[in-house]
C-alpha cells in the first residue's frame, strides 16, 4: 500500500487522539425511538432497503426513465462524469444565462463537487439572500414523476429556492426513490438516526414546470466514482446510504479520531467502504484496516448495509487482486495461517504473544496481548472435556 498515504493517515490519527484522551462512546437511542414512531421498525428499515437496492440494482433503466419525466416536464439535464467535468459544464450554464449572482446551500455533496471553492473566482459573487440563481442538492429523485425531493431547515429557505428564477440541481446518480409517497418512510428514518429525534426536515416535492417560461431549471447527475463502486457486487449496497451518520456515532476508531485522518468529504466507516473505489485504491485502501470489526456501524443501519462485513470483503478483494505489497501479503498469510490454527490458539499465553509480534514486526501490536485461555479451552473445561 502507498506508504507515504498510510504514513499520513497514522500521523494525523496520532493527533486526533492526542486532542480526545477523555472521549467515551456516547450511548444513542436510534433504536429506542424508531422503535416509538414505527410499530415494526425492522421492517420498515427492510422496506426502506429494498426500495434503495430496487433502484441501485436497476440504475441505468431507472435514470433513463427519470431523464425522460424530468426532461418532459421542463427541466434540462447534464450528466457529469466527475466534478471537472461538472465545474465546466456549470460555468457554461452560467455564461450562457449571463449569471453573475449566485445563493449556494452548502452540502456534503456541494463540498464534494468543490462548487464553493470555484465560486471563489472573481467572475461570480455568492450572496446567501439572492433568488436569481441558487445551487441546491436535492435528497431525493423521484423516477415516476421525474420529480425532485427538497429538505430545507427554514421555509425562509424554501421560499428562496422554489422562487428563484434560476434553479440549479447537483445530485449523485446513486440518490433516488421510485414514488414521491416514498419519502415519508426515508424523512422519519433520517431524523430519527441523524439526529435521534422524529422530527423531519420541512421537505417539498417539486416539479419543473414546462409552462413558465421565465423559469430555468437544471439537473446535474454526477457519477463522480459511484459507477465503480457499482461494478464491485460485494459492496454496491453501500451505495444505498441515506448519508444520516449513524455509523459514524457508533464506531468507537471515529469517535477517537474524527473526520480530519480521511482528508475526504467521505469519513467514518462507510468511506472504509467506498473511498478506495470513488477515489483511488492505492491512497485509500489503507482505510480498511482501521477497522476494529466491532459490527455497530451494521447494526445501528437503517438502510441494513453490511458495513462491517463490507470492509471485510474490501480486505479479501486487496488480498485476492494482490493490491497489497509484497510484505502485506507476507504478513497477512503468516498471520491468517497462524490464527486459524486451533492448536497453536489453544496454546502458552506468551508463546502467542511472541509469535504474532514476529510476524508482524511493529510497535503498533505492543499494547495487545492474547488472554490466558481461548474461549474455546474454556467451553471444553465447562463441558468436562466434551
Amino acid at each position: 500500500m502507498n506508504n507515504n498515504d498510510y504514513r499520513d493517515f497514522l500521523d494525523a490519527c496520532k493527533t486526533a487522539i492526542s486532542q480526545r484522551k477523555d472521549e467515551v462512546l456516547t450511548p444513542h437511542n436510534f433504536e429506542l425511538i424508531a422503535s416509538g414512531v414505527f410499530r415494526n421498525k425492522e421492517y420498515v428499515k427492510q422496506v426502506a432497503s429494498n426500495i434503495r437496492n430496487k433502484f441501485i440494482n436497476g440504475i441505468v433503466d431507472n435514470l433513463v426513465s427519470f431523464n425522460k419525466n424530468f426532461s418532459s416536464n421542463g427541466g434540462e439535464v447534464f450528466w457529469c462524469v466527475d466534478y471537472n467535468d461538472f465545474l465546466l459544464k456549470l460555468d457554461k450554464i452560467l455564461q450562457k444565462d449571463k449569471v453573475k449572482k449566485v445563493n449556494i446551500f452548502s452540502s456534503y455533496f456541494t463540498n464534494e463537487l468543490g462548487i464553493n471553492k470555484f465560486f471563489e473566482n472573481d467572475d461570480y459573487t455568492v450572496d446567501s439572500q439572492t433568488d436569481d440563481c441558487v445551487i441546491f442538492h436535492p435528497k431525493f429523485g423521484i423516477v415516476s414523476t421525474g420529480s425532485l425531493v427538497l429538505n430545507f431547515n427554514s421555509a425562509y429557505d424554501m421560499e428562496l429556492v422554489l422562487n428563484s428564477k434560476t434553479k440549479i440541481f447537483v445530485l449523485p446518480i446513486t440518490d433516488f426513490l421510485f414514488k414521491a409517497e416514498e419519502s415519508e418512510i426515508f424523512s422519519h428514518l433520517d431524523s430519527i438516526y441523524r439526529s435521534e429525534v422524529d422530527f423531519p426536515y420541512l421537505t417539498s416535492i417539486y416539479t419543473p414546470s414546462p409552462i413558465d417560461s421565465n423559469e430555468k431549471t437544471y439537473l446535474f447527475l454526477v457519477d463522480n466514482g459511484r459507477s465503480d463502486v457499482l461494478e464491485n457486487k460485494d459492496i454496491r449496497q453501500a451505495l444505498t446510504c441515506i448519508n444520516c451518520g449513524a455509523c459514524k456515532k457508533v464506531c468507537p476508531v471515529y469517535n477517537i479520531i474524527g473526520d480530519e485522518p480521511y482528508d475526504n468529504v467521505f469519513t467514518g466507516p462507510i468511506a472504509n467502504v467506498i473511498l478506495p473505489f470513488i477515489e483511488n485504491t492505492e491512497s485509500y485502501k489503507h482505510l480498511c484496516f482501521s477497522c476494529v470489526s466491532c459490527g455497530n456501524c451494521s447494526a445501528v443501519c437503517p438502510m441494513k448495509i453490511p458495513v462491517a462485513e463490507s470492509i471485510v470483503l474490501n480486505k479479501k478483494y486487496f488480498f485476492e487482486n494482490k493490491l497489497m505489497d509484497m510484505k502485506d501479503e507476507r504478513i497477512s498469510k503468516s498471520l491468517s495461517k497462524y490464527l486459524l490454527s486451533r492448536k497453536k490458539m489453544n496454546g502458552k499465553q506468551w508463546m502467542k504473544n511472541i509469535r504474532v509480534k514476529t510476524i508482524i514486526n511493529s510497535k503498533i501490536i505492543d499494547g495487545y496481548k492474547f488472554e490466558k485461555s481461548t474461549f474455546n479451552l474454556q467451553y471444553t473445561d465447562n463441558n468436562d472435556g466434551k
